[in-house]
């Protein structure tokens, strides 16, 4: 009853006493660690909110100080860099930490901060996501990939080229981690048919023993180590090839756009015709380094050349590996010629939109300017409409079985973009605008930029490389957006104060801060071939230290000479001149 105790069954009293015992046993070996160690174990548990609190009261004293705006925005903008290294908060909070400093720090108003994270570069990286999950959503990608690979034949070397070809292509359109995540499976696939006939192995694995209930040393072999790595660089340079391949060539072109407003934008085509070479050199060569460094290629007697010699029985099962998975995918559907149909409209609407050697359509309809956003979201909105199966047409047969019962769903639905959409990242990227403008208006940008002028003592193509070199590697140890917002602005400033075209240094860096191949938080593909692939932190770091070399060779080669070309950056530009003339008190 109701206010009276209840007395404890036996059953209930044992249940107790073993919960106590077992509770007691649990904190017993917490209990007799030193203090050291219970100190290390705290700081193990709760560093996260430790450096949170600790970063900005660290470098406050800066702040009271020197008050003066570039170093209170110098404040701001190392409490966003750190948080962004550390990962302390999510990325996506910590995104919005300009929000509220900027305002308070009297950098920028709430107003000017807040329409950073909704411009018409955001808008088109929105639509370039949506593009992405549709494809994903019909399978259009994994099509393509497969039927390419079957075209291209199944020795190892040829398979490995068509690994990088269809990689490469695929993550122009879509996400670097997408890409990377769509091919692994497949090269799995692949290699277990392949060591399931005894053609070779796909990882090496030792048991220990002395300790048979140890957990087995797992590596990959070097044929698998080749497609990993294929799937993973060839995604990072496929990132570069188109201006919505990855956030920061937005980040790049908002920024650019922002501190030199009398420039010509950076249109669609014309980042295409000047990044596309640099890709398609770098995924050649990463083909061609994969081949040497881990299937033998120029050593015909070698141990790994032998071990990559499939032979005509090897190709014939790869083949068949492929065709299965093509004939389970089954004929091409409605939903996925539509999506091809769609992305094809989108990329001739951007590329014919101005594009400069012919009147686009832009300037046919209307005066007012129509940005990369407008065709984006158009299409967008068209797959809405359009649904995925035209079950319809058949609601008026002659047949009721054949009369559909419920309507079909669009191409994509909002909640397949809902749950798919990586909306941190959109925030990351208008964080970058705002850190952009606020480093501009507040002169810590040129400020600087200035500081650097004694590079321009060195030759412009030595300079490009020791600017190459640093940005590189900052990548390896924050996001790539991250490393693009903090340095273009920088870049920007750097180029006017040496009176350089700003293209000059400023699309390389863009193009090299996607290129972290040594890390294995670096970038999400690395990431994901790590743990795929059981790779190690060391086997990463030796594989990539070639492709971080040769692609800044690639940069210093082509941008210098084919981005002269393209851009016309021999001079510097008289609307780089008036930006330089308004900085100046």
């Amino acid at each position: 009853m109701a206010g009276k105790d209840v007395k404890q069954t036996p059953k209930a009293e044992n249940e107790a006493e073993i919960e106590s015992e077992t509770r007691q046993r649990l904190e017993a070996p917490l209990l007799q660690l030193t203090y050291m160690k219970r100190t290390s174990l705290f700081l193990k548990l709760y560093w996260r909110i430790i450096f949170a609190v600790c970063w900005p009261l660290f470098w406050l004293p800066l702040v009271v100080i020197y008050d003066y705006p570039e170093v209170r925005c110098a404040y701001i903008v190392l409490i966003v860099a750190g948080y962004w290294v550390t990962e302390c908060l999510p990325i996506g909070i910590t995104s919005l930490i300009p929000v509220v400093l900027f305002p308070l720090f009297g950098i920028l108003s709430s107003q000017e901060t807040c329409a950073c994270y909704m411009n018409d570069t955001i808008m088109v990286f929105i639509g370039g996501l949506v593009f992405a999950i549709a494809t994903e959503h019909c399978n259009l990608h994994l099509r393509i990939a497969l039927i390419v690979m079957r075209t291209l034949g199944c020795s190892h070397a040829k398979l490995l080229g068509g690994l990088c070809t269809v990689t490469t292509f695929v993550s122009m359109w879509i996400a670097n981690a997408a890409a990377t995540a769509m091919m692994v499976p497949i090269v799995f696939a692949v290699l277990r048919e392949l060591e399931r006939q005894g053609l070779g192995k796909v990882f090496d694995i030792k048991e220990d023993p002395q300790d048979p209930e140890a957990e087995p040393d797992i590596r990959p072999t070097k044929v698998t180590k080749a497609y990993l790595f294929a799937a993973a660089y060839a995604s990072s340079f496929g990132g570069t090839g188109a201006l919505v391949g990855t956030p920061s060539n937005l980040a790049f072109k908002g920024i650019y756009e922002y501190n030199f407003p009398d420039a010509d934008p950076i249109t669609f085509g014309a980042w295409m015709a000047a990044s596309i070479p640099q890709m398609a050199a770098n995924s050649f060569l990463l083909w061609l380094y994969l081949r040497i460094a881990f299937l033998g290629y120029l050593r015909p007697h070698s141990k790994d050349a032998e071990m990559a010699r499939i032979g005509a029985e090897g190709e014939a099962i790869a083949n068949q590996v492929i065709n299965q998975n093509l004939k389970n995918l089954g004929p091409m559907t409605f939903h996925e010629i539509s999506i091809a149909t769609f992305f094809t409209g989108c990329i001739c609407l951007w590329v014919f939109r101005a594009p400069g050697f012919v009147r686009g359509w832009s300037e046919v309809l209307t005066d007012v300017d129509l940005g990369d956003s407008m065709p984006a979201i158009f299409v967008c909105l068209l797959m809405f409409f359009i649904p995925k199966d035209p079950i319809f047409m058949r609601f008026w047969s002659k047949d009721p079985s054949r009369r559909p019962t419920r309507s079909s769903e669009g191409l994509i639905t909002w909640q397949i973009i809902h749950r798919k959409m990586p909306w941190r990242l959109v925030f990351l990227l208008g964080s970058g605008f705002a850190v952009s403008r606020g480093s501009s208006v507040s002169g810590l940008a040129m400020k600087i930029g200035l500081a650097l002028v004694p590079l321009k003592e060195l030759p412009p193509v030595l300079m490009l490389a020791v600017v190459l070199f640093f940005v590189g590697t900052m990548t390896e140890f924050t996001s790539n957006v991250g490393t693009a917002n903090i340095i273009l602005p920088v870049v920007a400033h750097m180029c006017v104060a040496m009176r350089i075209h700003p293209l000059y240094l400023m699309m390389p860096v863009t193009l090299m801060c996607s290129y972290a191949f040594r890390m294995p938080a670096a970038t999400p593909p690395n990431a994901i071939i790590t743990v795929a692939g059981h790779l190690q932190t060391q086997m990463l770091i030796a594989a990539g230290c070639i492709p971080a070399i040769y692609s800044l060779i690639v940069q210093v080669i082509l941008f210098p000479t084919w981005g002269a070309f393209v851009f016309g950056i021999g001079e510097f530009p008289d609307w780089a001149k008036q930006h330089d003339t308004d900085q100046k008190p």
